[in-house]
């Protein structure tokens, strides 16, 4: 394969020691919503990340990467920061009259690497509530233009001006060892594609073949979900308006999402020729992550809020550059937390010290090629509120095999073999056969809640009936929902 960067092919990039330089740079690449789903290094859907891809290809692909909370706010907080969302208390989208900033005495991501005499810089997303503290932050300038297929909005617009920003960055990079985040609102303009196709609909805004739905679509029993997952449709103002939806309505939801999955990987791909377009790019370890997934029509779901299914908590983390030895096949043995876990590898990497109080695991052996003694029992994603218009709190428990979740409303839970049930179909929660699975995963999230200091079991459920009135599931939904109401106020 032709490598996109012009100064390096695979092999260099791989087998280039970390010793060329006293300190290696990195260069950090998010997107917003990006599932593993489509990302071809992990096999699914071909075509649509080719410069991703290529980076795969070239270092250690996780498979079992988990973030903290799959929503975008709590989500970016906890990863700038290396804490759990009940560590940093931004636990929705809200802004500071509900969470408080980040305290100045937690120390962050940029806050360690700009004390250790990196040049510490961030483009684009930011939506952090302080967590990117240590970081020299640019605006990006957002571009409008037009697309032909599918409707574009100011996601799109401002991926422009982040990418023109970065590029611009790394093409004339500092002397001293530099940190540097690209962080992409896209493939996020699936959320405005959802608003204009709100409802039944019949225009086809792509004249080519449609992808097909995927295996996990239905919803097999919506009686056997928490009753929070059931009525999505009421508290999140996206699925409210995607309820009625037919399959094909759904399909074309997913060729969007891969348009725009396209449209960011074009830039992703112009970032990194910049970054390879000088020698700095020879000594720069190159991540890209996603603050949380997305629906994808599994579960007959659009974007994401409050559940905890592998398309919207399992993200992409890819890892690759000098010192990083190229492992062929992704890493599925060891389950990962981006959240807590990416800036104590980081920081090992560079050679910083590592705050005590950070929980996260260095995955620096892994990438070294080398046996990883330090690892995680289980990995915790968290739940609370998109707005507050509904409190459901909830945690999902990822253990080897099995995935497990509670709700304090309802005292709602689910139990997937993920070995035999990949698409999270059947909840084996009620089922006497997994009663001791069961028991010992409620014993991990008894564990957790002791060992962090999680509120969780002292938080307080507000769900107005009247948002869990109609019959469960989504194509029964009725009349405007939650947030509906509350954007009208």
């Amino acid at each position: 394969m032709k490598p996109i960067y012009p100064l390096m092919g695979a092999a260099a990039f791989c087998s280039l020691s970390v010793q060329a330089q006293e300190k290696p740079n990195f260069l950090i690449i998010q997107c917003d919503h990006l599932t593993q789903r489509v990302v071809g290094a992990y096999g699914e859907t071909q075509g649509c990340t080719p410069a991703i891809d290529r980076v795969a290809e070239q270092g250690v692909m996780f498979s079992n990467a988990y973030v903290g909370c799959p929503l975008s706010q709590p989500s970016r907080a906890a990863l700038w920061s290396g804490l759990m969302p009940h560590q940093t208390n931004i636990r929705s989208n809200s802004d500071v009259a509900i969470n408080p900033m980040l305290p100045e005495s937690v120390p962050t991501l940029g806050s360690l690497f700009s004390a250790d005499g990196y040049d510490a810089v961030h483009f684009g997303k930011t939506h952090d509530m302080g967590a990117l503290r240590g970081f020299k932050h640019k605006e990006p300038v957002p571009q409008p233009f037009s697309d032909p297929e599918f409707p574009v909005n100011n996601d799109s617009f401002l991926d422009v001006g982040t990418c023109q920003d970065a590029v611009s960055y790394l093409s004339n990079p500092p002397q001293e060892p530099f940190i540097c985040i690209a962080d992409f609102q896209n493939p996020h303009n699936i959320c405005g594609y959802v608003g204009s196709c709100q409802g039944v609909h019949t225009d086809a805004p792509i004249s080519t073949p449609l992808p097909a739905l995927p295996d996990n679509f239905e919803v097999t029993d919506w009686n056997q979900i928490p009753q929070p997952v059931q009525y999505i449709c009421c508290s999140h103002r996206r699925m409210t308006q995607a309820a009625p939806w037919s399959d094909e309505n759904y399909r074309h939801y997913i060729a969007a999402f891969q348009h725009y999955t396209k449209m960011v990987s074009k830039q992703v791909e112009r970032v990194l020729q910049a970054l390879y377009s000088t020698p700095a790019g020879r000594n720069t370890i190159v991540i890209i992550m996603a603050d949380h997934g997305d629906g994808m029509a599994s579960h007959r779901m659009v974007t994401k809020q409050i559940s905890f299914y592998e398309e919207i908590t399992n993200v992409p983390f890819i890892i690759a550059g000098p010192g990083i030895k190229q492992q062929k096949k992704p890493v599925e043995k060891l389950l990962t937390q981006p959240t807590t876990d990416l800036l104590p590898t980081l920081c090992e990497l560079a050679g910083i010290a590592v705050p005590s109080d950070k929980p996260g695991i260095s995955l620096v052996p892994t990438l070294k090629g080398k046996k990883q003694s330090a690892t995680h029992p289980y990995v915790v994603s968290e739940w609370h509120s998109e707005y507050e218009t509904i409190v459901s709190p909830g945690r999902m428990i990822r253990s080897d095999r099995y995935k497990y979740t509670h709700y304090l409303e309802g005292n709602g839970e689910e139990l997937y073999d993920l070995k035999t049930d990949k698409g999270e179909q059947r909840n084996l929660a009620k089922d006497p056969k997994y009663s001791r699975v069961l028991a010992e995963h409620r014993a991990m999230l008894d564990d957790y809640i002791v060992r962090t200091g999680d509120d969780y079991r002292t938080l307080k459920v507000a769900a107005d009936k009247q948002w869990r009135s109609h019959t469960p599931g989504y194509p029964s939904h009725k009349g405007p929902g939650a947030r509906d109401i509350n954007n009208r106020k």
